[in-house]
Parts: structure tokens; sequence; C-alpha cells
């Protein structure tokens, strides 16, 4: 992981306008502004979920479940294997989930010690027109400033990004 600079270089070709940071390299900088966008996105899913008692991770974890599992309860094991987090992080986030009657957790008939997700009718309100809607304005405003074939490249190369982050667990 790139360690952060505290002191910028005194050769004078290195100061940026006050306030910006100094030059960097691709990667470095890309790593950087991903974490960036994290919080950005985070910020304005989290705002836009709000009227629906739900944070941005919860509405993943929905996401995973409906996309990742359709028609299916998958174990809490599962779940996190598709979600990229730990089995704990995936009860809380699922016991939360529950509370909010989103979905339930229920016990594996056939291995008592394996929990399952169980989605309730109340993910339905993701398919109402209103809600429909409000999610493609949010996806338009997100994407104004790419082209489709911008958002075609984009998509491709932060999925081959994830794949690439799943075979590197999947080795360890």
């Amino acid at each position: 992981m790139p360690e952060p600079t505290s002191a910028r270089s005194s050769h004078p070709a290195s100061q940026g306008a006050p306030g910006e940071l100094p030059p960097q390299q691709p990667r470095e900088e890309l790593f950087g502004r991903v974490f960036v966008l994290f919080q950005q996105l985070t910020r304005r899913v989290d705002e836009v979920l709000a009227p629906l008692g739900l944070t941005s991770r919860q509405w993943l974890l929905l996401v995973v479940l409906v996309r990742g599992f359709p028609g299916v309860s998958p174990t809490l094991s599962e779940a996190a294997a598709v979600f990229g987090t730990s089995r704990q992080n995936v009860r809380q986030i699922a016991g939360q989930l529950a509370a909010r009657g989103y979905l339930t957790l229920e016990a594996d008939p056939a291995d008592a010690r394996a929990t399952r997700l169980a989605l309730t009718d109340r993910v339905a309100v993701f398919d109402e027109p209103d809600t429909v809607a409000d999610q493609q304005a949010v996806l338009d405003d997100l994407f104004a400033c790419f082209s489709a074939d911008e958002v075609a490249t984009l998509a491709a190369l932060v999925g081959r990004w994830v794949e690439h982050l799943h075979a590197q667990d999947a080795a360890r």
C-alpha cells in the first residue's frame, strides 16, 4: 500500500498551487481517488436511501442477495464471499435489514450451524415506479460526465479489477 507523504519536494518544479497535491505516479493517484470516489458515492447513496431507512452497505447486501442468489436463500458465509467481507460483518448488516423487515435470518434445515438469509416481500419497494425513477435519476446524475462508450469501458475495467481481487482472495 502506498505510504502517505508529509513533505513536498523543495524543487520549485514540484510545487503546485496551494492545497494542491504534488504529482504522483498514476497508480498511486488512482488508488487514492478510488477511496475518495467511494466516500462520495457512499454519501450520495446514503442520502437517497434515507427515506427507505437504509444505508448504502445495507442496500449493497440486498443487491448481492437479489442478483447473486436469485430465488435462493444463501448462507451468511456464501453471501459474505460475494459481498467481499467477513461473515460477521454480513451478520451485522443482515441483522439491521431483518430489523427493518427486508430479510429474515433462518436456520439451515440441513446444517444447524448455518444461517440463511431470506429476502422478504419488502424488497419489492425497489421495483415500485417512483423508486425505479429515483434510482435512474441518481445513475443519470452520477454518470452524466461520461459517454455511453466510456461507461462501458469503465464497467469492463472495474469488473476486471473486482474479478482480479476475488481471485487473489480465493488464492489465499
